[in-house]
């Protein structure tokens, strides 16, 4: 290989996770998707010192051909704008999703809360909560935002410090129960009880670990972070974090962990000073958008929100149809989702201007992997379908407008939320495995999903102009475990139902249809 196409195949390795890259390669086949590629477009500038966006992995999926299109535009490799060379701004630093939590709470009356994120863990081998509560001690003293501490002023409007210290809150119970099977259902109501508490940015810990004993080699540990200072994303870093301490503690060793090459101060002033840049965008971008899709046939006029679901499954076989159709078409699954999911909201509208929200890490650069926050970027997706257009042009133009958004991801959310406060909602989730603590035998400790029983007030007492959201997670086996989100005061069950179908309809013809 030459010289950048051995560059090049190591950003692939470390991107993908696989062992060897030979120049015909395709990105995608590897496992590559609009994320990484995205990832790739940021590495590829900073080792060759060329401006490229998302579009590279797209329009060039092969090794070769990315090497070709890097060597006729690289003059020699560059240092580009390394995150660690930002300067913190003044204050308690916040995230571009932070400052829109805080707006968002701060909205209504009584205030409202976002809750925390929370994973449960099965342990099969003797476990020391004491040697639990040292490791997690040290994840709140390497990650600030773990040590964020909210108050509210006399106004009751809500600021934030960060303390030197702070403790995780961490609670030991035996499941009750007289033989295995009992103190079994003991812990999954124990966990199930854990995960549905309503909790208090002001009051309650930022960190809560529950060990639920059910034998002296069982255990399952509840772990739960408030999502102000917390995303999904960062759920991977605190569980590796976690299981490398506890392994360390536990025989006496020091900390692992190698100091974090980027910390949060830093992140949010590198991304701060990226919404300016990428204002422009999104002000062109969004100019004119819809506030809200409507009307939507079947919305109700109420000034309550409160969540709750219905869900469904896309089989394995139907989902790998989908995926190798978008893989032709020059798109992946996610994307395929998304158009499908456009096409029904256009038909029950009949809208042709929609603007979809659907978040993204927030994590272009190997800075950024080791960080714990609440880092996720909210992107504001505006796609037009007038003209009728079949599922392949709407992949396309959905394509162009997400990958122009992922390049342009770091932008002040808050700001461009106001322009469009309704948008529909798309989430994807590719996450593979389930969580473990690396280092102990442990595996997930799966707990049924649960409808959401908060009910809020809509700011100012408006009409809710939501639109159902859709929600899709890729499973081990290939399938799609998928739901259509909605507030019960502003629709039926039924609609959502027959969304969801309206949604399996369009998956089939989109895998099928030869166009």
């Amino acid at each position: 290989m030459s010289p950048t196409e051995l560059a090049l195949a190591a950003l692939w390795r470390r991107l993908l996770g696989v062992p060897r890259i030979a120049p015909g390669d395709d990105f995608f086949a590897l496992g590559g998707d609009s994320f990484r590629a995205t990832r790739l477009a940021a590495q590829v500038e900073r080792t060759f010192g060329v401006e490229a966006g998302a579009t590279l992995a797209f329009d060039r999926p092969v090794l070769r051909g990315q090497a070709a299109w890097i060597e006729a535009r690289t003059a020699a490799p560059a240092d580009m704008d390394r995150p660690a060379a930002a300067t913190a701004p003044a204050g308690v630093p916040l995230t571009t999703q932070q400052i829109e939590f805080l707006d968002w709470m701060a909205a209504t009356t009584p205030p409202r809360d976002p809750g925390a994120i929370c994973t449960a863990i099965r342990i099969r081998e003797p476990f020391d909560p004491e040697v639990l509560r040292r490791a997690l001690d040290a994840l709140t003293d390497r990650h600030a935002p773990l040590r964020t501490v909210p108050t509210r002023d006399a106004d009751g409007r809500l600021t934030v410090a960060t303390a030197d210290r702070l403790p995780a809150d961490l609670a030991v119970v035996d499941a009750p129960g007289a033989t295995a099977e009992e103190r079994e259902l003991a812990a999954v109501e124990a966990a199930r009880a854990e995960r549905g508490r309503v909790g208090d940015l002001v009051r309650d810990p930022l960190v809560r670990a529950l060990v639920i004993r059910l034998a002296a080699d069982d255990a399952v540990l509840v772990l739960s972070v408030h999502h102000f200072v917390f995303d999904g994303w960062s759920l991977g870093v605190l569980l590796r974090e976690l299981g490398l301490l506890y392994s360390a503690f536990r025989t006496g060793a020091g900390s692992p962990l190698r100091p974090l090459p980027l910390d949060h101060d830093g992140y949010c002033a590198w991304t701060a000073e990226r919404w300016r840049r990428n204002r422009p965008f999104w002000t062109a971008e969004l100019a004119g958008a819809p506030r809200a899709l409507e009307p939507f046939p079947g919305r109700r006029r109420t000034d309550r929100f409160s969540r709750r679901r219905h869900p469904f499954t896309v089989d394995a076989a139907l989902a790998d149809r989908l995926r190798l159709r978008a893989r032709a078409l020059g798109g992946t699954g996610f994307m395929a989702a998304a158009a499908c999911w456009i096409g029904v909201l256009a038909d029950w509208s009949g809208r042709t201007d929609l603007v979809l929200m659907s978040p993204v890490p927030g994590r272009t650069a190997a800075e950024h992997d080791a960080l714990i926050g609440c880092l996720v970027q909210s992107l504001l997706l505006r796609v037009d379908v007038s003209g009728e257009p079949g599922f392949a042009e709407v992949l396309k133009r959905f394509r162009t407008t997400a990958l122009a958004a992922a390049d342009h991801q770091f932008h002040a959310y808050h700001e461009t939320a106001r322009q469009v406060p309704h948008p529909a909602r798309i989430h994807y989730e590719a996450w593979g495995t389930g969580p473990f603590l690396p280092g102990l035998r442990s595996e997930p400790f799966p707990l049924p999903r649960e409808q959401e029983t908060l009910d809020w007030p809509t700011p100012g007492g408006e009409d809710d102009l939501s639109t159902p959201e859709l929600i899709v997670e890729e499973q081990p086996d290939g399938s799609l475990a998928a739901a259509v989100v909605y507030n019960h005061h502003a629709f039926d069950p039924q609609t959502a139902a027959r969304l969801a179908d309206a949604f399996l309809a369009r998956v089939e013809a989109a895998a099928t249809a030869q166009e």
